[in-house]
């Protein structure tokens, strides 16, 4: 048995073991996902040691020998040389041993085929248990590294292949209450913390070994991309090496889904037999719609006018996955009946169509659908459409960047008819929406106090503008009083924006973070403060959205703490 194998845990399977196991559908009969399997489609997780600073004496002095020494190596790599012999550094000994501050285990997944730069979120958990608290703390530059098994305060080696940084986000809707709503204080993310600094690779390795089959594969996926520079390169008889074009990098499950499906032959007699044997699939009740559907797409246009006649089938599964190859393969007949699932309160396809419509590329069409679905009863249609509408028409969207880099945030004002929604992201990109946010504001009388937080915010009946306090963690006021709008977004602004003066003295900004920030607009919302419900970003079932990344095992075995779902 070779080491990688040995590597895994009992019962699960090496790449090359599970492309034995392929089974060949009438979906895929014929395609480049027959004869090959992906190598590199799967999440690499990295793993490594870092310090979390401004803990307002919520840290711990505490840390292992073995990560001291590892830790200290890493923050003297990033101090700068000082020219100016008159300022010193505070000795990194005494960093790691400040109440301030706290060592942290950083994990993360790259992404399949990630380019350089690529940024992904990256989980921090406190070494010490005598911790009490990440919350408001900010990540020190660390270095991860491919993950392997070993202690918790194992010291790791091997290459960098990615770095992190950044403010730490914990839940900021945990009420302390049930145990959906509460969380471990010494864990939190880093939203887009992580950057990967190499490119990961993307192969196609061939089930049998055959020039004629990777060079038929390399063509196949070429033909698909001809205005871009070798996509597949066939550079031995097992293997066909993938360079993702960057219109796909966003998206990279569903590019190699898209080139799975791709037909092997190039015979126009065979190719219309398939056609038609595939569109009499998608109307047999057991067959596997989306396979189907991604077969049909890898035909290309030919396959329409035989799709058509399916738009109007009784079967909703039947004319939405019809409507779904169409729309992607540029029929404009298509659009019509993705808009209807995705108005349809009863339609099991709702979601994806609303999804369908932000990757449709037609600005006027699904631009006009979408801001329809803003003003949606269901927040989670609301949501799913704001989305989509950054996508395929982002005009109406007002966005702001709100605070220094790297710990700024986007603000987006969105034009809805519907109830005040806020949407906070939690992946990815540090990110508010208003929906419906022109009409947001305050509703005195209004208080906000709450022991160890950073603001006391209040109104009284009658005001015109919101009272704010800036105060430390003994509860000392250090700032104010000072007046900010009463309208939600100009008050968001003004708490997330650097504190520092303008010309005249007038303070510009709190500097608040991007979690206390949300935390305060929920508990607004909650005494019903403020005229808006509060959401944040949920994960969806597969089903939802349908296949986002390829399926499979992450190649390490190591699992990340789960983040609890909350409902806003």
């Amino acid at each position: 048995m070779s080491e990688r194998s040995a590597a895994r845990p009992e019962g699960t399977l090496t790449e090359d073991e599970d492309a034995l196991r392929l089974t060949v559908t009438e979906a895929t009969r014929g395609t480049i996902s027959s004869a090959t399997y992906v190598q590199g489609g799967r999440s690499l997780r990295v793993r490594g040691y870092g310090v979390v600073t401004r803990l307002a004496g919520q840290g711990s002095r505490n840390c292992p020998p073995s990560v001291r020494e590892y830790l200290e190596k890493q923050i003297l790599r990033e101090r700068p040389t000082r020219t100016d012999s008159r300022r010193e550094d505070v000795p990194i000994s005494k960093i790691i041993a400040s109440l301030d501050t706290a060592v942290v285990v950083v994990d993360g997944e790259v992404p399949p085929g990630a380019a350089g730069q690529r940024t992904f979120d990256v989980t921090v958990q406190a070494v010490d248990p005598d911790t009490q608290s990440l919350s408001g703390g900010y990540l020190l530059p660390c270095d991860l590294k491919i993950y392997r098994d070993g202690g918790p305060t194992e010291t790791l080696a091997g290459t960098t292949c990615a770095r992190a940084r950044g403010p730490i986000f914990t839940n900021p809707f945990a009420t302390g209450g049930s145990a959906a709503t509460t969380i471990n204080p010494r864990e939190g993310t880093v939203i887009g913390g992580g950057m990967n600094m190499t490119e990961r690779k993307l192969s196609l390795m061939a089930v049998v070994e055959s020039y004629a089959t990777v060079r038929q594969v390399m063509d196949a996926i070429n033909r698909r991309f001809p205005n871009e520079s070798k996509v597949a390169d066939a550079v031995n008889p097992s293997t066909v090496v993938i360079q993702v074009p960057p219109a796909n990098r966003s998206d990279v499950g569903r590019f190699l889904e898209g080139i799975l499906y791709l037909p092997l032959t190039t015979s126009p007699m065979e190719i219309e037999d398939r056609a038609k044997t595939l569109v009499g699939e998608l109307t047999r009740p057991e067959a596997p719609l989306h396979e189907v559907s991604l077969a049909l797409e890898g035909i290309g246009v030919s396959t329409v006018a035989m799709l058509q006649p399916l738009y109007t089938h009784g079967r909703r599964p039947v004319n939405f996955y019809a409507a779904r190859t169409g729309l992607r393969l540029g029929d404009d007949l298509a659009i019509e009946v993705i808009i209807r699932h995705a108005r349809d309160p009863d339609s099991p396809f709702r979601r994806q169509a609303v999804r369908e419509l932000g990757r449709s590329g037609r600005r006027h069409r699904a631009g006009i659908a979408l801001r329809e679905l803003l003003d949606s009863d269901e927040p989670r249609i609301r949501i799913l459409a704001y989305e989509a509408l950054r996508e395929v028409d982002p005009r109406p969207i007002i966005q702001t960047v709100v605070g220094r880099d790297p710990e700024n945030f986007l603000l987006e004002l969105v034009p809805s008819n519907g109830t005040p929604l806020i949407y906070a992201r939690r992946t990815e990109i540090r990110r508010i929406a208003l929906i419906g946010g022109d009409r947001m504001v305050c509703r005195p009388p209004l208080l906000y106090h709450e022991a160890g937080k950073p603001i006391t915010l209040s109104a009284s009946a009658g005001d015109g503008v919101v009272t704010i306090l800036r105060k430390d963690p003994s509860g000392t006021v250090t700032l104010g009083p000072l007046k900010a709008p009463m309208g939600v977004p100009p008050l968001i602004r003004f708490l997330g924006q650097n504190l520092a003066r303008d010309r005249s003295g007038k303070i510009e900004g709190l500097e608040l973070d991007y979690a206390f920030i949300l935390e305060l607009m929920y508990r607004l919302s909650a005494k019903q403060a403020i005229n808006a419900e509060v959401r944040w970003e949920e994960p969806d079932v597969e089903d939802a959205f349908g296949p986002l990344e390829p399926t499979g095992r992450p190649e390490s075995e190591l699992q990340a703490p789960a983040m609890p779902e909350v409902e806003g």
